[in-house]
């Protein structure tokens, strides 16, 4: 609605003003445009986030257990075996974590999820059969983004706790721990891959 508003001012005069009755104005509230009925359902939401971390975590157990076969029989495939079976632990603990929120796995998802992972494995590497060395690089590359988004998802299972007594905020700190470790491993693992794969002849790394 507009209305007149005259009186002192610069210039004096009379300017228009635009006047809201009977609702609030545009961008007040919680969201703009949104009335508290048409809010999201927070239990929707972190069921659908559970769900997309689930198959995320499906995937990666698959990557590091490869990355741990590709390179079987050296100090790097001994770390990585441990790694490979701590992450597979904590997709358990994923599990525990739905089941007590009575989140169900999304089929759908998980599928999408191990079919990403299974097209990386015939990526382009540089060579035209077997394991490169920039193979090494890429997969540890990938495992450190997934376990980085699986600290967050521990980090924001924390930051809501205190709402939801299914959650027991001593296990979340101590996955979120873990998943620390896990990435401080895998970056120093990736760093000496990447110096062996990519410094030139002659050179030390």
């Amino acid at each position: 609605m507009m209305t007149q508003v005259c009186g002192a001012g610069t210039g004096g005069g009379c300017r228009p003003v635009t006047t809201f009755r009977g609702s609030r104005a545009p961008g007040s509230g919680t969201h703009a445009g949104m009335s508290s009925a048409e809010q999201p359902d927070p239990d929707r939401l972190l069921a659908t986030y559970l769900q997309d971390h689930r198959a995320g975590a499906a995937a990666g157990v698959a990557l590091a257990q490869r990355c741990a076969r590709s390179n079987e029989g050296t100090p790097l495939g001994d770390v990585l075996t441990e790694i490979a079976r701590e992450i597979d632990e904590d997709r358990q603990a994923l599990d525990d974590v739905m089941g007590r929120l009575d989140v169900s796995e999304s089929q759908l998802k998980s599928l999408g999820a191990r079919a990403g992972e299974l097209v990386g494995r015939v990526k382009t590497n540089g060579v035209l059969t077997g394991y490169s060395p920039s193979s090494r690089v890429v997969e540890l590359e990938g495992l450190l983004a997934g376990v980085s988004g699986k600290r967050r998802l521990w980090a924001s299972l924390s930051a809501t706790a205190s709402t939801r007594p299914e959650l027991d905020e001593a296990e979340l700190r101590a996955l979120f721990a873990r998943a620390t470790s896990q990435i401080e491993r895998l970056e120093a693992e990736h760093d000496r891959a990447a110096a062996s794969a990519f410094a030139r002849a002659g050179t030390t790394p």
